[in-house]
């Protein structure tokens, strides 16, 4: 069972990592005003400014999470049940513990794939170990039907390939193939 202290901990930390993200995004979209404007295709700076945003949200959204779980835990607590409503079926609060078994096995083996991706990446080039790695994600997270996997793991990553080669201009490593 998780303690009340712990609680309190989890959602001050919360706080102030969202704070820190919040201001690091802040620090990276003020870098990202020097950069160079082009008329031809997206500007350098659009991913960035994806990426930046996205983060900016996702640390407010932790910050309000925090504040929201110390506002809670700070609400005095509820009179005492009387013995017909201890039977009722409210949820108790979760107790936070590591992946185990199947689960931790998944997750070890998607690591492992992500470092064979890591690796493979440059050498390889994206077009083979892109959807090697998404059919293996897809696998671990339960899909079993083999024509989906292959068509939805090469279908995204060639999609994939072609915007940022055309959209961002981004060159992707080529395939030992092509």
């Amino acid at each position: 069972m998780v303690k009340r202290e712990d609680f309190i901990r989890m959602a001050k930390a919360d706080i102030v990592l969202g704070i820190i993200f919040a201001a690091l995004s802040i620090v990276f979209y003020i870098g990202t005003l020097s950069f160079p404007k082009f008329s031809i295709g997206i500007n350098p700076k659009v991913y960035p400014l994806i990426i930046i945003i996205s983060t900016f949200a996702l640390s407010v959204t932790l910050m309000v999470q925090g504040i929201l779980r110390l506002r809670k835990e700070k609400t005095p607590p509820a009179a005492p049940k009387t013995s017909a409503e201890k039977g009722s079926s409210e949820p108790s609060s979760p107790e936070l513990t590591l992946p185990r078994g199947k689960t931790a096995l998944k997750l070890i083996v998607l690591a492992i794939g992500m470092l064979a991706y890591v690796i493979g990446f440059e050498p390889l080039g994206y077009i083979i170990v892109t959807p090697l790695l998404m059919a293996l994600t897809m696998y671990l997270f339960g899909e079993r039907k083999p024509f989906r996997i292959i068509a939805v793991s090469v279908l995204v990553s060639v999609i994939l390939y072609g915007v940022f080669r055309t959209v961002f201009r981004v060159p992707l490593p080529r395939s030992i193939i092509w």
